[in-house]
This record gives C-alpha cells, sequence and structure tokens, in this order.
C-alpha cells in the first residue's frame, strides 16, 4: 500500500509540475511543430518504383539442349544465384551505366568541380537505389525520385542492364573454353591427319591389313611348300611379303589403334566445341521479371504526418527535460547560496 502511495504521490508531483511549467513546455513545443511543418513542407516529394525479379538456373543451356544433364534451365535460380545477381546489380559498372545514361550528375545537381563529387554521387546514388532480397528468393529493386517516370526508367533499366552485364560474363567465359576447345580440336586433327598419312605410305608399300595379309601368306606359304605347288619365285615373293609385314607390321598396328582411339577423342572434342558455340551464341535472359516499374501516382516520400508528429513528440520531451533541468539548477543554485 506504501508503495501505491508513495507512486500516487509522484504521479501527482509530477502533474502539478507539468502543470506550472505549462507555458514554456507549450511554447516549446509549439516551435517544435511549426518548424517541423515548415521542414516537411520544403523537402522535395520522392515516388517509388518497383522492380521485382528472379536470377535463372544456373543450369549449362548446352548440356540441357544437347547432353543428358539434368535440370530445367527455365527455372528459377536458388539462393546462389540469388546473391550472385545481388553482386551485379551492386557493381560499379550498372553504377556508371546508370549514370551516364540518366546524366545522374545533372539529375541530382552535384557540382562535378567539387573535390568529393564522387563521394556525393555514390552516397545520393546509393540513398535514393537500393537492392534486397526478399523471402522468396526474388530480388526488390527500388529507386526513389522526384520525377516518377524518371524513378521508373531507372528501376526498368536496372533490370535491363543487369541482364546484359550477366549475359556479358557468360559470353566471356563461353568464348573463352570455345578457343580452348577450337585448339584442341585442329591439334587433334592435325595429328590425326599426320598418323592418316603414314598409314597411306604403308599402304602403298602393301600393307592393307596386317592380321589377314600375314595370315594369308603364311597359310599360302606353307601350304605351297607343303604340297610342292609353288614356285621358287612364288615363295621367294611371298617371303618378301612376310619380311615386309614383319618390319612394318607393328607400326601399322600401333598407327591404327592411334587413329581409332584419337577418333573417339576427336568426337568428344567437337561434341564439347558445339556446347561452347551454343553457350556462346545463346542469348537467352539470365532474369525474369515478375513485376516492372512503373510510374508511381502518389509520393512516398517524406510522410509529412509522420514527420510532424514524431517532431511535435519529441519537442514536448525536450521541452519537459529542459524545464525540469532548469527547476533543478535554479533550486541548486539556490540552495548553494543559502548555504
Amino acid at each position: 500500500m506504501a508503495d501505491k502511495s508513495n507512486f500516487s504521490n509522484d504521479s501527482q508531483d509530477l502533474l502539478i509540475f507539468l502543470y506550472k511549467k505549462r507555458r514554456p513546455i507549450i511554447i516549446i513545443t509549439v516551435m517544435g511543430a511549426v518548424v517541423s511543418v515548415i521542414v516537411s513542407l520544403l523537402m522535395t516529394p520522392l515516388y517509388k518504383s518497383t522492380v521485382i525479379l528472379y536470377p535463372a538456373s544456373s543450369v549449362s543451356v548446352s548440356k540441357a539442349l544437347l547432353g543428358n544433364t539434368k535440370g530445367n534451365m527455365m527455372a528459377f535460380g536458388e539462393e546462389e544465384e540469388t546473391e550472385q545477381l545481388l553482386q551485379v546489380l551492386q557493381s560499379n559498372e550498372i553504377l556508371n551505366h546508370i549514370v551516364d545514361k540518366f546524366n545522374l550528375w545533372e539529375h541530382y545537381g552535384i557540382d562535378t568541380a567539387s573535390r568529393f563529387a564522387k563521394t556525393e554521387l555514390y552516397d545520393t546514388y546509393n540513398s535514393n537505389i537500393s537492392f534486397k532480397k526478399t523471402k522468396f528468393q526474388s530480388v526488390k529493386i527500388e529507386v526513389y525520385d522526384e520525377d516518377p517516370q524518371y524513378a521508373a526508367d531507372i528501376a526498368n533499366e536496372i533490370s535491363l542492364y543487369g541482364d546484359t552485364v550477366l549475359n556479358n560474363l557468360h559470353k566471356g567465359r563461353a568464348w573463352n573454353a570455345l578457343l580452348i576447345v577450337e585448339y584442341e580440336y585442329k591439334k587433334l586433327s592435325r595429328q590425326i591427319q599426320k598418323m592418316s598419312d603414314s598409314l597411306t605410305a604403308l599402304n602403298k608399300l602393301g600393307i592393307l591389313d596386317y592380321t589377314q595379309q600375314i595370315t594369308a601368306y603364311t597359310s599360302g606359304l606353307a601350304e605351297g611348300i607343303a604340297g610342292g605347288k609353288i614356285s621358287r619365285e612364288g615363295i621367294k615373293y611371298l617371303e618378301d611379303k612376310l619380311n615386309s609385314l614383319k618390319k612394318y607390321g607393328h607400326i601399322y598396328l600401333e598407327l591404327s589403334k592411334f587413329i581409332e582411339f584419337e577418333q573417339e577423342r576427336l568426337s568428344d572434342l567437337k561434341g564439347k566445341w558445339v556446347e561452347a558455340g551454343v553457350e556462346y551464341g545463346q542469348n537467352l535472359s539470365n532474369i525474369y521479371i515478375v513485376e516492372k516499374a512503373e510510374p508511381a501516382e502518389k509520393k512516398s516520400k517524406p510522410v509529412r504526418w509522420l514527420i510532424v508528429t514524431l517532431s511535435t513528440l519529441s519537442s514536448f520531451i525536450f521541452a519537459v527535460l529542459f524545464v525540469a533541468f532548469a527547476d533543478f539548477f535554479k533550486n541548486f543554485k539556490a540552495k548553494a547560496e543559502k548555504e
């Protein structure tokens, strides 16, 4: 009961104190409210435009179309692709493109001769343009500007140019891959051609099929000698053929196996060459625009009633603290002088 009584007495004392000091409190509060109204009216109204987009899946287009890779290239990207898209949208390449295309130096009224002109430009850009990842793994682009059409145009241009930057990154990588595969394919083709030329030279020496020829010549020589049905010239001919096969046969076999093996490699490289060409030549979009920016009909900033309300409340609190401190200081000074 004592605590409740003390609380009641303290509350009454506070109310009595506020009532006695009502005039300065009201004056300061009203002054704060008037100033906040004037400031809010002087603030430039800003309009907001929003673009919502999803990154495309990172599944390889060439493998999805030409190979057996599982995955839907038309699907939305996951968290990793969303983070990559955010990095691209926040890059200096897009910032510089937007600054140049929309002449933001002049639009934001920034003096290019100023010592900190770039810092001022970047701060203004970042305060008016933001990129956020939503809980649905999409990316939201928000642009504020005093011109609603300008805000919509900038938001849409960021999304479109972001897709262009991603395409350029992919094409650069695909072009390098294409050059590598093309080089290896042509190099292997030349090697196979050299081996084929060597094989042709052996064919001219009469070595056409080592396995069949050595079987036929050996069998013919054995049967001819055993049956006495072959002349000395025939035996000499067969022996010469067998000696030629003995001399060049292993080279023929090695070349044949090498060409067969390298032809398989060449076929694989050709497939990779085609895939790299498809990757480089494709112009599929890397983003899905779910919501395109439109010029806003109503301003988004400033919210004048909120500014006035918060400023008035802050002024009232400041007034109470000010008069309380002034009263405390007055009493403290009187007590000090008395003592």
